[in-house]
């Protein structure tokens, strides 16, 4: 949370500060927006400028004042071209344009597409920017001439008569509006919102792409769709005596409030494994045994699988704390987990569930030869001497078998089976032994 607070603060910083930044560039969009705006309406006045002619054979010399002057009064405009019927006529300055005269836009695949685009709309077009022969990058402002027959003529019904374009040069453009790679601090450019391929930037370094700019919408003519972006030289400011103190501060708190609650988890989890599992052996204890046996048992009534269990009981168990003392005894028991443990399934539960009473569950039934040789694993793994601080110990014990659901349809039911059937072993082997008395007793050292 503390951290959360400090990144809030940082956030609010570089909000600020790029409120600030949009304010800059809200003024340069302003001055680059009416710069394009003023040349096109210059545009615009040539083509009212031709309607005087149009009835005359088309003569260069007619129009050269107006384009001088126009030239002359906006200096972003590099030349103006007259094209009737979509043919180049007459290019001012002529000089170093000539060149250029006679051209058939309709020939010219480079630039017939917003010519056409222009005639078809009836609307200003404006391409680019281009690389112009003579160097350096332009805006070709396509202004389509239909002039009127008769004074309130329809602009849908008047007759094409050509097109007029002025080239405007790009740098000029900008520097016109006060525009450069710096203003105020902010590193500016000019995108096309047509592409987001960065070589394809109007103006300004590629780079500002990469950088969390922001960005501003043009509102311009002749269908450009271009974005104001922005970055400061120095990157957002996010650095102040708030922040330091804010993440210092909750830093302390954190660890404090951090340490708690990692000790009040440690000892839930604490309690809660003290509560389901033995504390001598780290066995599982009865509770979750039966936590277990209960899932199995509701899995089953959906799948069809049941589980096994294997109740073992030590055999005269008693006699070893008696003759060796609880310490030994309990190490007995600590053993006997640990073989029980050793010959289970990761996905098997081995249990206390008494003073030396142990419960192996096997999720699965298993077939008889199956169940056989585990359990005669079980019972020979167990029947091993176990030997400590120098008492030599014959182990034996009894175990008992249930199947789930074969024997028993609850968990309850299955756990009564189990230990009967261990009981009945348990009886066999006493008699067993009073049969055979030459072989002693279990659990001697």
């Amino acid at each position: 949370m503390t951290a959360h607070v400090g990144q809030l603060v940082r956030s609010e910083m570089v909000s600020q500060h790029k409120q600030q930044a949009v304010a800059s560039l809200s003024e340069a969009r302003a001055r680059l927006e009416g710069e394009i705006n003023r040349t096109v309406a210059h545009g615009l006045g040539i083509r009212a400028y031709v309607a005087q002619f149009v009835d005359k054979s088309f003569d260069m010399d007619d129009y050269s004042q107006i384009a001088v002057d126009l030239i002359e009064e906006n200096p972003s405009i590099r030349s103006v071209g007259l094209a009737p019927n979509n043919i180049l006529r007459a290019v001012f300055p002529l000089e170093p344009n000539q060149s250029a005269i006679g051209l058939n836009y309709r020939l010219n695949t480079a630039q017939w597409p917003a010519i056409r685009e222009a005639m078809m709309s009836r609307k200003v077009v404006i391409a680019g920017p281009l690389e112009l022969v003579q160097g350096g990058s332009a805006l070709l402002i396509r202004i389509p001439v239909f002039p009127s027959s008769y004074p309130g003529q329809a602009m849908g019904e008047r007759s094409y008569w050509g097109v007029a374009t002025l080239v405007l040069d790009q740098a000029e453009l900008m520097a016109q509006s006060g525009i450069g790679d710096v203003v105020s601090g902010i590193r500016i450019g000019v995108v096309n919102k047509a592409t987001v391929d960065s070589s394809k930037m109007v103006f300004g370094s590629p780079s500002l792409f990469e950088k969390d700019h922001v960005s501003l919408p043009l509102h311009l003519p002749g269908g450009l769709e271009w974005n104001l972006i922005g970055y400061p030289e120095t990157g957002w400011s996010s650095a102040g005596n708030k922040i330091w103190i804010t993440q210092l501060v909750g830093s302390l708190i954190s660890l404090v409030f951090g340490s708690m609650a990692f000790l009040l988890i440690s000892e839930v989890y604490k309690v809660r494994s003290m509560a389901l599992h033995d504390p001598l052996t780290g066995l599982a204890n009865r509770r979750l045994l039966e936590d277990r046996m209960h899932q199995l048992a509701a899995m089953c009534e959906r799948t069809g699988a049941g589980f096994e269990i294997f109740y073992v009981d030590l055999d005269a168990f008693k006699p070893v704390n008696d003759n060796y003392g609880h310490a030994v005894g309990d190490q007995l028991l600590i053993e006997i987990g640990h073989r029980l443990h050793s010959q289970v399934r990761q996905t098997d539960t081995v249990a206390r569930v008494g003073g030396d009473e142990f419960i192996v569950l096997t999720p699965g039934n298993m077939r008889r030869q199956e169940k056989d040789a585990f359990f005669n694993r079980l019972e020979e793994r167990v029947a091993q001497v176990f030997e400590y601080s120098g008492a030599r110990i014959d182990v034996m014990a009894s175990i008992g078998s249930a199947s789930y659901p074969g024997d028993a349809a609850t968990v309850d039911d299955l756990l009564r089976v189990a230990d009967g059937r261990m009981y009945a072993q348990k009886a066999k082997s006493k008699r067993d032994l009073r049969e055979l008395p030459g072989k002693g007793l279990p659990q001697t050292g």
